[in-house]
């Protein structure tokens, strides 16, 4: 895959830290619809904007291990006892947040979707990386771009307008008929102080686990 203009500009951030710049280059291989975001950047001249990295893992902690030794530091723990998983978020200065998450060990089988997950691709890929639209643009346009490009979205829209955070999943792509990976669409709005919203809400974040193997 050639790279193009947007994803340049992307890659570049991550040259110093080889892994990342070679997952996140691998996701964008890998995965149509984020290619397909990518050749929208070009089009409508929108920086291509990393919102946050998501891995899964069996094990949060030692995961992170790596993480921690190109500066990222924990920033808090989102959990969804009841829905068998929980996700630490990690930020740096300068790069994306990783969201990291895994499956409490004693999860129910039918709600072991993130130890599915890594049983069968492991935990040095990324499932999703979620692209943020730009600031004035909504989350509903960038839908319609990709849905004209043959993109699929089986879920809806969590955040109404107007909201702090607004998130959708791309159907999953799949390997061997499993899902393997989605691309995440983030609005993330101002608030009356000018200031962005960079967290994450947990009602959302759980709604979108379960689009992570929903098809149109």
């Amino acid at each position: 895959m050639s790279l193009n203009h947007c994803l340049q500009k992307v890659l570049e951030k991550y040259i110093g830290h080889k892994p990342i710049y070679d997952r996140v280059k691998l996701y964008f291989e890998k995965n149509t619809a984020a290619a397909k975001y990518l050749e929208v950047c070009e089009e409508k001249k929108w920086e291509c904007i990393l919102d946050h990295l998501t891995v899964r893992t069996y094990d949060i902690d030692k995961a992170a291990k790596e993480y921690e030794g190109y500066g990222y530091k924990y920033d808090e723990t989102i959990d969804y006892k009841n829905e068998g998983w929980y996700a630490k978020v990690y930020r740096h200065l300068n790069y994306a947040p990783m969201f990291i998450d895994q499956n409490y060990k004693d999860a129910p089988e039918n709600l072991q979707i993130i130890k599915k997950w890594v049983d069968k691709f492991g935990d040095k890929e990324y499932h999703h990386i979620a692209l943020r639209i730009p600031q004035g643009i909504e989350i509903e346009e960038a839908i319609d771009l990709l849905k004209k490009k043959g993109v699929k979205f089986p879920g809806k829209i969590t955040g109404t307008k107007g909201t702090r955070l607004r998130q959708i999943f791309t159907e999953a792509e799949n390997i061997d008929e499993f899902p393997y990976s989605v691309l995440e669409l983030a609005q993330r709005n101002k608030d009356k102080n000018g200031k962005i919203y960079e967290g994450f809400i947990s009602e959302q974040a759980d709604s979108l686990m379960k689009d992570s193997v929903l098809k149109s």
